[in-house]
């Protein structure tokens, strides 16, 4: 492993120049400091001084409430990373979703701490996804599958954002991987805007929030790229080309202590959007570990290391392995052919008793209708009864109130009604009301309600009326109808109605109530009657 670690001081070597300054700045602090120090090494998917400069204060929000460590930040490519974990120089990796993978396939990781979550100004964000990008002038390559032989530049084979989640695309929308022309421009990813603006390639994959981030910096100006495949999420602000997977992991080595590695977790988790290290970074902040089983899935459907080569495996090795399962399931198969003969017979017989069940439940839903009809509804005349015109009676009154409107109630009571049932009978006393009920409901508004109370008994609610001469005019036309003779069995008879009125103004500030106003409509049908029959009285409260 000698020749491991000459690498990788080989590497910071060639790296100094870069991180020069960002050293000098915290040389005099950290030779202070004398705690032992603890590297945090974070791929660097963007050049090193810039990732060195948004995730150095997060070494130092570390070091604060990680008490007796101090942590240090290195910017590694991922085979740097790579080397530095095989030879114990990085306790901590925070890293994109497929590295981890890989790292993690070789033993070097205790395992998952944190998910970072990324932000967009206040707004955090839930995932990382690739993106797809052309020049604008390239008006020949609109969809994905224009990008088939086509030369598409990427930063590496290993990146989720930047190749994987974008191939996993291609492959699903049917460009098959090996026609494309792929060149590898190596990290940093701005490179892959480079060559994609330079005209050197047809097309670029990169991840998520880089063009933002170019923009930003201004090394890309709006309307030189256009996304393919755009993909609208909602939450989600950055351009997008495919689905969104899991974000960075924040991951401790295997030789980390556990009772340390929770500490880093706690203070991870502590961290808030307005702290200067999330800020410096771009984070929202950290969350609990997500689950990147839907990363691994895209590594193996690409076949990427390390799930890039399958087991050879022989009918022998299956008998051997599964020798007890096989006779298990030729057992199974057996049982199951004769119960697929039980299962025939009674096939028929339970069609039949489905027949009959949905029969039986059709009749009772019609039984359950007439009940509800019975509970609401005169039997005889299928006008609303006196549970059903209270319901609306406390609609009216309520909507009367609210929209300051005028309502009639009116209770009618047949004159000479008895005789015309004891000279003709019953049945045709039964015909003789439906025959006014009949005319009761000619010539009324579909809010008006009729009603029957029971015997020759109905009431009229008439509501939204514009003035007393709406009812009046309602009523006189109704009475008329109600004396024109009625021809049954052979016999013309004839009846009138007594009318009690009661009127309800909705801004008046009498209380009132179905049963007070039934009461006192009642009352003034009385006075009509006592006053000689066939004529309407409004009631009238009584100094």
């Amino acid at each position: 492993m000698g020749w491991l670690l000459g690498v990788v001081l080989l590497a910071l070597a060639v790296a100094a120049p870069a991180t020069a300054r960002a050293a000098a700045t915290s040389a005099t602090a950290a030779a202070a400091d004398d705690r032992p120090v603890l590297t945090l090494g974070v791929f660097a998917y963007r050049p090193k001084p810039i990732m060195l400069q948004r995730f150095g204060e997060l070494g130092g929000f570390l070091s604060e409430r990680v008490g007796g460590h101090r942590f240090e930040v290195r910017a590694y490519t991922g085979p740097e990373l790579q080397a530095a974990m095989e030879v114990g120089a990085v306790d901590f990796v925070l890293t994109n979703p497929v590295h981890f993978h890989v790292l993690r396939e070789y033993g070097a990781l205790s395992g998952s701490l944190a998910s970072m979550v990324m932000r967009a100004g206040d707004q955090p964000l839930h995932g990382i996804g690739g993106v797809i990008v052309r020049r604008a002038d390239r008006t020949d390559i609109a969809t994905l599958q224009d990008l088939r032989g086509r030369r598409i530049a990427v930063s590496g084979l290993d990146s989720l954002g930047s190749y994987m989640a974008p191939a996993a695309e291609l492959q699903r929308a049917g460009v098959p991987l090996h026609g494309v022309q792929w060149q590898v421009t190596e990290q940093p990813v701005d490179r892959v805007v480079e060559a994609v603006l330079g005209g050197a390639v047809d097309a670029g994959f990169v991840r998520t929030s880089v063009l933002e981030d170019l923009q930003h910096e201004g090394k890309l100006q709006a309307g030189q790229l256009v996304v393919l495949n755009p993909q609208n999420v909602p939450g989600f602000p950055l351009q997008l080309s495919t689905r969104l997977y899991p974000e960075w992991p924040f991951l401790a080595a295997i030789h980390v202590p556990p009772e340390l590695s929770h500490r880093v977790a706690v203070a991870l988790m502590s961290l808030r959007p307005t702290d200067a290290a999330a800020l410096s970074a771009s984070v929202y902040g950290f969350t609990i570990p997500a689950d990147y089983s839907s990363v691994e899935q895209t590594m193996r459907e690409l076949r990427v290391a390390p799930f890039d080569t399958e087991p050879q495996t022989t009918w022998a090795d299956v008998w051997q392995r599964y020798q007890l399962w096989i006779v298990a399931l030729a057992a199974a198969v057996a049982l199951v052919f004769l119960l697929a003969l039980g299962l025939a017979l009674n096939t028929v017989r339970l069609v039949h008793i489905k027949r009959d069940l949905q029969a039986d439940r059709a009749a009772l839903q019609r039984q359950r209708e007439e009940l509800a009809r019975l509970a609401h509804f005169d039997a005889l005349t299928g006008l609303p009864n006196r549970r059903l015109l209270e319901d609306r009676l406390n609609l009216a009154l309520a909507r009367a109130r609210r929209n300051a409107s005028l309502l009639a109630l009116c209770y009618l009571d047949l004159d000479n009604f008895k005789p015309i049932n004891d000279q003709l009978g019953h049945a045709a006393g039964d015909r003789f009301l439906v025959e006014m009920a009949r005319r009761l409901q000619q010539g009324l508004r579909a809010d008006d309600t009729v009603a029957r109370l029971g015997g020759d008994e109905f009431v009229l609610l008439l509501t939204d009326l514009a003035s007393e001469e709406e009812w009046q005019t309602a009523l006189r036309r109704t009475m008329e109808q109600l004396r024109q003779p009625v021809a049954i069995d052979g016999h013309e008879v004839a009846s009138s109605a007594s009318v009690g009125v009661v009127l309800f103004a909705g801004r008046s500030s009498e209380p009132a109530d179905p049963d007070s106003l039934l009461r006192q409509a009642d009352q003034a049908m009385y006075q009509a009657k006592q006053e000689g029959r066939n004529r309407y009285r409004v009631f009238e409260l009584k100094a």
